[in-house]
């Protein structure tokens, strides 16, 4: 589990909160199968199977997940001399990797489960000792047993994976990337840090490292909070944004970019317009005038994209309860979300740019503590569902910056994703479009 200040206790939105309209996620795997949780086209499990040994499998999943975890958590500023110390040692230990041939490409894709047997295990193992996800004696076993399991969920807790339990297509394809490529990663990335060190200079300010999904709050260089994001899908990227987070919306409403509107609601609405008032949206002919009535309007027609829309305040709303606003030119903001289930996704570039908030509460608490707001109030203004907004008395810096290679200062090195191809000396795309499997059945999003 991630440690954090006690000062910031992890919040949670009302169950009555929740529970108005909730989105439906549908995910489908490339061989057809349903799995709203690894929408991915891999799956753990294979073959019959009863529930209770399916439950017995993600639950030992999860416990891997949560004793390896916190050994990879970021503990300082992703943006600091602590992280740029820390990637020059991890650019060096990989310059000796590399200077010693790099470790063995991998053979024909296969999957591969615990108790299999394969030279290509023998070739991943030979990877991870070098990497140090496994101890240095074990690289000639060619069986997966419970120590390559250990280790191979290291390396996908490094890499940003879900983990398996196994090696699935998005695990080998990131053990296909050569060690040379892994060095021209972390090189590349170690400017972008340099360059984004001027941002040290505020005593408090949240950093959004976009590939890494990460939200980061900080105050005189400590990292009081953090939480996972979701960003923007690759053909709706979330941009490089440098702001000033002046005002909290409790129960927002949301007004439909004309962009999305086209692209996304209309499209839905013809589709089907129960959807309309499901979402509870509003269309009118201008900003100024009165609300149509949705059964008189004709959805067929090409002058339809001309309309406006609003959606209502509440849970069932697009920015959720909570809505984070920060001036910028490219009309981006954090903001919470009904879709809660993505988040548990580990690649999440669903979004149409903005930046969606996990724990927007606790964000929220951070935000306005010392100026009478303190968790139980935030809390309470979530359960209350009005609409209320409350100015900072001191603005706080917002950057959202790129970075697909990093290190803690504790040596554990990580990858991420390029998912806006960014990486323009990294041969390798590592599925940058994979980001974007999930499909959200009926969801319109900023």
């Amino acid at each position: 589990m991630r440690s954090q200040s006690p000062k910031f206790a992890r919040l949670t939105i009302s169950a009555a909160a929740l529970a108005i309209g909730a989105f439906a996620i549908l995910a489908t795997s490339g061989s057809g199968r349903s799995d709203p949780l690894n929408p991915f086209g891999s799956f753990t499990d294979s073959g019959p199977i009863t529930k209770e040994q399916r439950e017995q499998r993600r639950q030992k999943r999860a416990d891997l997940y949560d004793r390896l975890s916190p050994d990879y958590r970021m503990t300082v500023p992703f943006v600091s001399e602590a992280a740029i110390a820390a990637q020059q040692q991890a650019i060096q230990r990989y310059q000796g990797i590399v200077a010693q041939g790099g470790w063995p490409a991998l053979g024909q894709r296969t999957t591969l489960h615990v108790g299999d047997s394969s030279s290509s295990i023998i070739a991943m193992r030979r990877q991870l000792v070098m990497s140090g996800d496994l101890p240095s004696g074990t690289r000639r076993n060619p069986r997966f047993d419970d120590e390559f399991l250990v280790g191979l969920a290291r390396f996908q807790i490094r890499n940003g994976l879900r983990v398996s339990g196994f090696v699935d297509r998005r695990t080998w394809m990131a053990l296909s990337v050569s060690a040379a490529e892994r060095l021209a990663q972390l090189e590349a990335n170690l400017p972008r840090m340099r360059k984004k060190m001027k941002i040290n200079k505020a005593s408090r300010y949240v950093l959004v490292n976009v590939p890494a999904f990460t939200l980061q709050a900080i105050s005189r260089g400590t990292v009081e909070l953090d939480s996972n994001v979701i960003v923007g899908k690759p053909q709706r990227a979330t941009p490089p944004v440098s702001a000033r987070i002046v005002e909290v919306n409790f129960y927002p409403s949301w007004t439909v970019p004309t962009s999305i509107a086209r692209k996304d609601l209309i499209p839905a609405i013809r589709k089907d317009l129960s959807y309309f008032y499901e979402q509870h949206f509003k269309v009118m002919k201008d900003w100024k005038s009165r609300p149509l009535d949705p059964a008189e309007v004709d959805w067929a027609s090409p002058q339809v994209v001309n309309l406006r829309f609003r959606q209502d305040p509440g849970p069932h709303n697009a920015l959720g309860i909570v809505r984070i606003n920060m001036p910028n030119k490219h009309a981006i903001y954090m903001h919470d979300t009904p879709l809660k289930r993505l988040f548990s996704q580990t690649a999440r570039a669903f979004s149409s740019g903005c930046v969606r908030v996990e724990r927007v509460l606790d964000l929220v608490a951070w935000l306005l503590n010392g100026q009478g707001w303190n968790a139980g109030k935030v809390e309470a203004a979530a359960a209350a569902g009005k609409s209320v907004n409350v100015k900072l008395k001191s603005s706080v810096p917002v950057h959202f910056v790129y970075l697909t290679a990093f290190a803690t200062p504790n040596g554990m090195v990580q990858f991420r994703a390029d998912i806006y191809g960014r990486d323009a000396t990294v041969a390798h795309d590592d599925e940058g479009q994979g980001a974007v499997v999930a499909q959200q059945r009926q969801a319109v999003t900023p």
